[in-house]
């Protein structure tokens, strides 16, 4: 998928394990490090993604599908919210992807989301996920 927008927000995180541990951690079905998201899809490409949770006091159910996985080093998706008030087309879908690259001292986690539709979206966006990577590192 290409940006449409031009908004886009990228941040990463240090994890002091393996990749293929963090990887396990990421998508293992009770995993709630993204935001206490409940995520469910069997990592596939092609795959449906539904992602369900509480934000802010409300309810929401996203969803979206797998476009890659190449475990342990690349997640990548495609996300939809109807909070986003847009059509579900998808030229309004963001576009994410979860990259873990290991080092000496365990992995990079960096998280590259795409399509933003506004700024101040892709500001939130940059605080989630700085938040979702702080909870995957275990520094929260």
């Amino acid at each position: 998928m290409t940006s449409t927008t031009g908004h886009s927000t990228t941040c990463s995180v240090h994890v002091a394990r393996p990749p293929q541990v963090v990887w396990a951690q990421m998508v293992h079905p009770g995993a709630r490090w993204m935001l206490g998201m409940n995520v469910e899809t069997d990592y596939l490409a092609g795959s449906q993604v539904t992602f369900e949770g509480h934000y802010m006091g409300r309810e929401f159910a996203d969803w979206g599908t797998v476009v890659e996985v190449d475990r342990p080093r690349l997640l990548h998706f495609t996300h939809f919210s109807p909070s986003m008030d847009l059509p579900d087309v998808p030229e309004n879908y963001h576009d994410i992807r979860i990259t873990l690259e290991p080092d000496d001292a365990g992995t990079v986690v960096r998280v590259e989301e795409q399509n933003i539709e506004t700024a101040e979206r892709a500001a939130r966006a940059q605080a989630l996920w700085t938040k979702a990577l702080g909870t995957l590192a275990g520094h929260d």
